[in-house]
């Protein structure tokens, strides 16, 4: 006789999904949170809040230590006001949210990555006051930041973003920083990109440089790249990424020995030069809503909870098990988060599954996917793939419930040492305003346009990076020193004999006559 279908249930813990960490934290035992968030620029407070959500509802908002939000944007600032007050009205006072004090313009730089230049000066005194009270911040919870999490954009504040990571890494030398960047769709900011502020990221992160005499002797930063142009719909995107980085760190609440995003990164960093790839991927799981039991509550006002409903013949672990080979799938392109070529070796991989489902009846199922992936040899295929399971409740609408895979990877792909060789256009990815000009117009180290190397050596600065006109003043004073010592160094002195310009003087004889 066939096996009888067996019919599970697993609890689902409810939680608001438009609420800031509704759902309850779990308990660290007075472990001190080791994460700080820095944004930069609209688009990269969008997607630190919409992380911080994710977070929430995964029940590990508790491990962020502090929100850094800097955007010169009188409408951001009033956005992030708002969601802060209703945030406080859930959780209190217990995540502090550091926003500027001093907007030069209401409406910000308006994509002009220069523009902030004229009011550098106050700017630079407003971003040391947020970073002092981030270092403050870790005095009170008794340990500065394991993981700092930069998102960065390409836009009005870019060359800011940089400033404010140099800031932040001479307060914090020993923290891991992981900067999250966005590649943009737009043409204006991406031939911004292409001509200038790349080359300022590069610099910034010290990454290495063409005019560089040191070779391969740099100090990078690891990075993941995420690129609006594989989406139309950007927040589709950002939710995908929150997502992604929430779960890699829900799975060290469910196991000890499954490792945090801290632990993940700095295990990677060696790899690839830093540069990250990540793959999520969502399958739909069937709940529905069905009365608890009643515990001495009568009639219509006894409680609701979620559950599982639909796991006949252990449907719920065979889904799992079969998305897990999905998102290896090198075909599977739709799953990236920017356009790199997935690894197709046995690389060092980390897969986190998140669920909705309470933690007691994931073990059973951990249990189910780990027996299956071991019958068809999982760990043959990816020997240095390490998986783990996260209970999360991560809501995309009050009808259905989702189970994610993150997948996050190194781009073992050579040597990596520029942003181009990780997205290797084709001719069909390129604009058609750049596309004749590509070999000089492209970016990454190498690849933008090419400064003068000689004018570099010269003042000592780039033409990509923020100089301050103190320095500009100060390079400009040393380079006409140079030139009059120079001057003066030539045979026949300052007057300028023996330079070719036959003023009767030759090789030291006396001028002849006619």
């Amino acid at each position: 006789m066939p096996p009888k279908l067996q019919n599970r249930t697993f609890h689902i813990r409810q939680n608001n999904p438009h609420r800031l960490g509704t759902q309850a934290d779990r308990s660290r035992d007075g472990t001190p949170p080791p994460i700080v968030s820095v944004a930069v620029g609209t688009a990269g407070y969008k997607r630190s809040w919409k992380w911080a959500m994710r977070m929430g509802e995964a029940g590990m908002l508790d491990r962020v230590q502090s929100l850094l939000m800097y955007d010169c944007n009188q409408k951001s600032i009033d956005d992030i006001d708002a969601e802060t007050r209703v945030m406080r009205r859930e959780r209190g006072n217990r995540l502090p949210v550091i926003l500027p004090g001093y907007l030069p313009k209401v409406d910000g730089f308006l994509r002009d990555p220069n523009a902030f230049k004229d009011y550098y000066g106050l700017i630079h005194r407003d971003m040391e006051r947020m970073v002092d009270t981030l270092s403050r911040r870790a005095e009170e919870v008794g340990s500065p930041p394991q993981i700092i999490m930069e998102w960065f954009g390409f836009g009005g504040h870019a060359k800011l973003g940089g400033v404010l990571h140099q800031m932040l890494l001479e307060k914090f030398p020993e923290a891991i920083f992981l900067p999250i960047i966005l590649l943009p769709r737009e043409h204006v900011l991406e031939e911004n990109m292409r001509r200038e502020t790349w080359a300022a990221y590069e610099e910034t992160m010290l990454l290495p440089s063409p005019y560089s005499d040191e070779g391969d002797e740099f100090r990078g930063f690891p990075a993941v790249v995420t690129d609006n142009r594989i989406a139309r719909d950007v927040r589709l995107l950002d939710d995908k990424l929150a997502i992604g980085l929430a779960s890699l760190e829900a799975s060290m609440g469910y196991k000890v020995d499954s490792g945090s995003l801290s632990e993940t990164v700095n295990s990677f960093r060696d790899y690839s030069n830093g540069w990250f790839g990540m793959r999520v991927l969502s399958r739909r799981v069937d709940v529905t809503s069905t009365r608890a039991p009643s515990r001495g509550w009568m009639g219509p006002f006894r409680p609701k909870e979620m559950v599982v409903v639909n796991d006949d013949a252990k449907q719920l672990t065979w889904e799992t098990k079969k998305a897990m080979w999905d998102i290896v799938d090198p075909r599977r392109t739709d799953l990236d988060l920017a356009h790199h070529r997935f690894v197709e070796t046995d690389a060092v991989m980390r897969m986190v599954v998140s669920m909705p489902v309470d933690a007691s009846g994931l073990q059973e199922i951990e249990r189910d996917v780990a027996d299956q992936l071991d019958r068809e040899d999982y760990s043959l295929a990816y020997p240095n793939l390490v998986w783990s399971f996260a209970p999360a409740n991560f809501v995309q609408s009050s009808a259905d419930r989702h189970m994610y895979i993150t997948l996050f990877f190194p781009l073992q792909d050579g040597d990596i040492r520029s942003i181009t060789d990780i997205m290797r256009p084709s001719q069909d990815d390129v604009p058609a305003h750049v596309s004749d000009g590509l070999a000089q117009t492209g970016f990454g180290t190498g690849h933008y346009l090419v400064e003068d190397k000689q004018e570099k050596i010269r003042t000592g600065h780039s033409q990509y990076t923020f100089t301050s006109k103190g320095k500009e003043v100060m390079l400009e004073r040393i380079a006409r020193k140079q030139a009059a010592q120079q001057a003066q160094e030539m045979p026949g002195g300052p007057n300028g004999y023996n330079n070719g310009y036959h003023n009767g003087y030759s090789n030291g004889h006396e001028p002849y006559s006619r």
